[in-house]
């Protein structure tokens, strides 16, 4: 597995973009069945609170 994540500054904002590529489609359900999508989403959605007392 391998991600990249990308942050595009647009105007005031800033878009963030994350990548995640597997192997195969057996490397995904596993990764997907050991909770990733509930983690990066927990992570991804504590980036605003955490920038703002940057």
């Amino acid at each position: 597995m391998s991600g990249s994540v990308t942050l595009e500054a647009i105007g005031t904002r800033t878009k963030m973009t994350v990548v995640s590529r597997f192997e195969d489609l057996e490397q995904m359900a596993l990764m997907l069945g050991m909770g990733m999508s509930e983690g990066l989403t927990q992570a991804i959605g504590q980036i605003d609170a955490l920038l703002a007392t940057a």
